[in-house]
């Protein structure tokens, strides 16, 4: 590790978009799948020990799965910000969570186009279903944002287990009992993951016959680390943290609830329609006591949720599209999150926004052009910033526990991912 004084500050560059020439397949489905605080290493793929995910494995084998796959923020609403406008948050201003007792003015900007907007142009049935958090009054509500339909929750976090009869609680942080149906709450009773679920294929069912796109923002594995019933048993060894058991439950109860969406799919006969994306919103928050703790381990990254470094912005990450990307491969170049919407947008035949800092990746997905989709990647999240160029990444990161920046820091990542030299 070298340290290096920065004495001019690094702005913003625009990456160019992708070629929009490239020939592509008949325009697919897209079910973009976007999870919530899951640890780098928390899945078998990645080499967890302590329980299987054989759905999410599963998923991973059967396309892309990207070993240098990044997200915009180390945070969730600026994650979700850049995740569907294909553009840094910091550009528009969306850098942190909106705060309490400013619900109603804040939010993703109104003059930003989403990836819905453009596939609904294209003809695409649009559904966003689990957490929104992209702000709560109804200028912002996702079906003025280009979804043609909402299930889910509109703050940062909400509790799991669900019964009928419990009074709606809204607070900005987690709210409990208020999951809407379109704009109205609808009292309702179960599991969340579960409910999430049943929603996005009664969605797909009801829309089959024509190219659907459904954004399904899971809030597992998040805090509150609320526990389905019947899941222990499944616990390969003892876990003597309760809350890392617990997290593990909840995880667990995430993968069964990707193998039903799988399952459901090819019977469907939608698998090889649909291009299923599947990622994580930031790294696992593993770090006590800070930023919704959910004792997410991950290895062999440095650094959580909430952080610059690679555990708190380098994710789980696939692409699968049966029959036409590779199966059982990896794609070991960078990319972000950002780079969603180019590609979705090529594939579903409109424009690429002009603005839009994300690339295309759909040739460099089917071996059609090789190198780095981007020249560099950067970062910012408060006092925190960080760029990665080829091997080197350049970080100025925040320990939370001194509550110091640590200064600029630079790193090979070519001689290891632990940021250590």
């Amino acid at each position: 590790m070298r340290r290096v004084l920065i004495w001019a500050g690094v702005g913003m560059l625009l990456s160019a978009p992708g070629a929009a020439g490239q020939e592509s397949p008949p325009r697919p489905n897209l079910l973009l799948i976007f999870v919530d605080d899951l640890g780098y290493g928390d899945l078998s793929v990645h080499g967890c020990r302590e329980i299987e995910t054989p759905h999410i494995d599963r998923l991973a084998r059967s396309g892309l799965r990207c070993t240098q796959g990044y997200v915009c923020s180390p945070y969730c609403s600026p994650s979700r910000a850049g995740l569907l406008t294909g553009r840094y948050p910091t550009r528009f201003g969306h850098e942190f969570n909106p705060h309490v007792g400013e619900e109603g003015k804040l939010g993703l900007p109104l003059s930003e186009k989403t990836l819905a907007d453009s596939l609904r142009s294209a003809g695409y049935a649009t559904a966003c279903i689990g957490k929104w958090h992209l702000g709560f009054a109804r200028p912002y509500h996702p079906q003025n944002r280009g979804f043609d339909f909402f299930y889910g929750f509109l703050v940062g976090a909400h509790n799991f287990r669900l019964k009928k009869e419990a009074k709606p609680l809204f607070r900005t942080s987690q709210s409990e009992n208020m999951i809407y149906r379109g704009e109205q709450v609808e009292p309702t009773e179960g599991f969340l993951t579960d409910l999430l679920t049943e929603e996005a294929i009664r969605f797909i069912e009801q829309h089959k016959n024509r190219p659907w796109f459904v954004y399904l923002s899971y809030n597992a594995v998040h805090t509150p680390l609320e526990v389905p019933d019947g899941l222990e048993k499944r616990l390969s060894r003892p876990i003597e943290d309760p809350q890392r058991r617990a997290y593990l439950l909840l995880l667990l109860n995430l993968d069964d609830a990707i193998g039903r969406l799988q399952a459901y799919l090819a019977k469907a006969g939608l698998d090889r329609k649909t291009l299923v994306i599947f990622l994580s919103d930031n790294g696992g928050s593993g770090q006590k006591p800070y930023l919704a703790y959910n004792a997410a381990r991950n290895d062999p990254l440095r650094g959580y949720k909430g952080q610059v470094l690679e555990g708190g912005i380098r994710v789980p990450f696939f692409w699968v599209w049966p029959g036409v990307l590779p199966a059982g491969q990896t794609y070991d170049r960078p990319i972000i999150s950002l780079d969603i919407l180019p590609t979705a947008c090529h594939l579903a035949g409109v424009p690429v926004p002009a603005n839009a800092d994300g690339v295309n990746l759909w040739p460099y997905l089917r071996g059609e052009k090789a190198g780095d989709p981007h020249e560099a990647l950067y970062w910012r999240f408060g006092p925190q910033k960080a760029i990665r160029q080829g091997d080197w990444m350049l970080v100025d990161w925040r320990d939370f526990s001194k509550r110091t920046n640590s200064g600029w820091e630079l790193y090979h990542l070519g001689r290891g991912p632990g940021q250590k030299q």
